[in-house]
């Protein structure tokens, strides 16, 4: 009422109050009625959480991206909000991570994005790779469980004022489908008009590259007329790149209902292909678009529509969270962690038991399409991408409306230490300068220099330490760094990793989920006409950048097959154990494509090494008073001061200045 004074509470509306008041000053029994009024009002009101953006960076112990119980959040993490929000204003926040690695933003309904510092030794772990069936409390489409990771470059080059986006890959980057209730690019154009909400004043441009059918291989066809192969993307300079790929590498080689053992060995190959296509393609945008960022999709299961049931087939259910967990593992051991849009867990899937998870009924079925998602499939897509990104909406931009963005969690895995080798050997005719150059990173950029040739010559370096036996590792990234000198035209290398050094599987191996990881992929793509079971695409190139003239660095995550889960519904990828660290081999070898003498070059190698990433135990503590007699038959006998509370010893012997170059012995510290 005009000339009346006016109580507000925070959210509540000013003519609310007014009311209460004027009701307060009636007197009578109306008085007590309006005290009670304005009680329960300003109590609801109190109520109101304001609107947050919030999570926790923690040390994930087992590099699955979940935390547990047992997980520490990390303090002092630099943690930065960035965006517009719907009232106009721009937002730029910066916050550290409290002792328990919990942060928090206080933001209004808007579009953002989250980037997280990472913090020195440390690495951000995969996306959470946890699952829901359709119907469980908060699993709701198009979302269903928010995975975020970080674009690390992505908020600097929005800030510098322009980003130019390319969509590569197949149909599904396309977004195609016969239902025709989408349109071309839509989950792009869509994401890059949100890049464009988080920073109205730059410039986001899409390159529609996509093209319908494509495999991994086509990436790595040198053309012109089109960008939707790497050589063009680093040419035009892309500062964002957002791949999906792969389904029609299988789609012709996957087998049917009842699969013959040489049915999924041709599948297999084409699959353990098309990992060293995309390790080549990734490695190269990485190295290549120092400023860009990389995002690769998972794959959904087309045949998992109606799960059970659909037209689902062994091979798929089988085979398809292998695949997957590959696309995951090549994504996550470059140089610079390239994100993953999680698509796989968000569509219906079949586990090995026939349980369901993930959304049913997103594929296409019209015209026998039976491929491709629906436009409820493609904003799926769209949601998974835009947390890739790190990005954020509130209120009615968000896909549920969602007032607060909570559980924005990011996990990191702390490198513990960093392995080289001690050993090295050259096979069939290679030929080698200074090899034990690739030994050190501390030698003044000195390296081995080898020379390959036209057959199967290889270098060989393994004799990685043993004696670590304080560390627990849980995911180990193999890298190299290498220039070459000379011309390479016609016959290339490759550089690869293997736990055991056997590099292949035996002739005639029989392929299973669990028995078909022999090697990693590090530099070098499948190549023209490979796998041999199904050779095609003979113009593709087995190198982007074959000619290196000053020391580049790339890296994969080192991997070996994975396991049955306990419960029998599906897998687990148990980590490396110090054994197999140990006797693990890098080999340089000599790929021929022309296999025609007349190339003129050599491989110098820096460096190859092991990061180990997971946790280190305690150090024990060492004894005290030991003595060292030699016993008539020439045994050494040890004494010293027992240890109180000790049960086991464990004893070193050897030439510790040689060993360890520094001329020191610094078992268990340092990373």
């Amino acid at each position: 009422m005009p000339g009346q004074p006016a109580f507000r509470a925070a959210g509540a509306s000013q003519g609310r109050v007014c009311v209460a008041q004027s009701l307060r000053q009636g007197g009578g029994t109306m008085k007590s009625a309006a005290l009670v009024a304005l009680t329960l009002l300003l109590a609801s009101a109190g109520a109101v959480s304001a609107q947050e953006v919030s999570g926790v960076i923690f040390d994930d112990r087992n590099g699955d991206g979940i935390r547990d119980a047992d997980e520490p959040g990390v303090e002092g993490v630099s943690v930065r909000l960035f965006g517009q929000s719907d009232a106009g204003s721009a937002v730029d926040e910066v916050v550290l991570t409290g002792p328990d690695g919990r942060f928090t933003f206080t933001a209004g309904n808007g579009c953002y994005l989250v980037r997280v510092q990472d913090p020195p030794s440390w690495r951000r772990t995969l996306g959470r790779t946890d699952e829901r069936s359709e119907g469980s409390e908060g699993y709701t489409h198009p979302v269903g469980l928010r995975r975020y990771a970080v674009a690390p470059n992505l908020l600097d080059n929005l800030i510098a004022g322009s980003v130019l986006f390319s969509s590569m890959g197949d149909s599904i980057a396309w977004n195609w489908n016969s239902c025709f209730d989408t349109s071309a690019f839509w989950y792009s154009k869509q994401v890059r008009d949100r890049l464009r909400c988080v920073a109205p004043g730059a410039s986001v441009q899409l390159d529609e590259a996509a093209i319908k059918g494509e495999h991994t291989d086509d990436l790595l066809i040198d053309e012109s007329g089109e960008t939707n192969n790497v050589f063009r993307v680093i040419e035009e300079g892309a500062q964002l790149v957002a791949i999906s790929i792969i389904g029609n590498d299988l789609l012709n080689n996957e087998p049917g209902a009842n699969p013959t053992q040489e049915e999924i060995n041709v599948a297999a190959a084409e699959m353990i292909d098309s990992r060293a296509n995309l390790q080549e393609i990734l490695s190269s945008l990485v190295s290549e678009l120092p400023q860009a960022d990389v995002e690769l999709n998972t794959l959904y299961d087309n045949l998992a529509w109606s799960c059970p049931g659909g037209d689902n087939q062994p091979f798929h259910i089988e085979w398809l969270p292998i695949l997957n967990q590959m696309l995951r593992d090549v994504a996550w051991g470059q140089t610079r962690r390239v994100t993953n849009a999680e698509v796989f867990l968000e569509f219906s899937h079949e586990d090995l038991q026939s349980g369901c998870k993930g959304f049913e009924d997103q594929i296409c079925h019209i015209l026998g399409d039976d491929i491709h998602p629906r436009g409820r499939g493609y904003r799926i897509i769209r949601e998974k991408l835009w947390e890739a990104l790190g990005g954020v909406n509130l209120g009615p931009k968000d896909a549920l409306g969602a007032a607060s963005a909570t559980g924005v969690d990011h996990g990191y895995l702390r490198r513990v230490r960093r392995l080289y080798p001690t050993t090295w050997e050259v096979r069939d005719g290679a030929q080698v300068t200074d090899p034990e150059a690739a030994f050190s990173e501390t030698d003044g950029g000195a390296g081995a220099s080898v020379r390959l040739g036209i057959g199967q010559e290889a270098f060989h370096l393994g004799g990685f330490p043993d004696w670590y036996d304080e560390i627990v590792p849980s995911r180990v990234i193999a890298g190299i760094r290498y220039r070459t000198t000379g011309t390479v035209t016609d016959d290339f290398y490759r550089v690869e990793a293997s736990i055991g050094g056997l590099f292949r599987a035996p002739a005639g191996h029989a392929f299973k989920p669990t028995d078909w990881d022999y090697y990693t992929p590090i530099v070098g793509s499948g190549g023209p006409n490979k796998p041999d079971e199904d050779p095609d695409f003979a113009d593709m190139e087995t190198l982007v950048v074959p000619n290196v003239p000053t020391y580049r660095t790339v890296s994969a995550t080192l991997t070996k097959n994975p396991e049955i889960s306990a419960d029998g519904r599906g897998y687990t990828w148990p980590p490396l154990t110090l054994d197999e660290v140990a006797s693990t081999e890098f080999r340089l070898l000599a790929s021929p494509v022309a296999g025609t003498a007349g190339d003129d070059y050599q491989v110098v190698i820096d460096a190859v090494w092991l990061d180990v990433y997971g946790q280190e135990k305690q150090r024990p503590p060492e004894v005290t008073g030991l003595l060292v007699a030699r016993l008539g038959d020439g045994a050494l006998e040890f004494s010293f001061d027992e240890l109180a509370g000790s049960t086991a010893y464990s004893l070193y012997a050897g030439s510790l200045g040689p060993l360890h170059g520094q001329g020191s012995f610094d078992h268990g510290g340092g990373s």
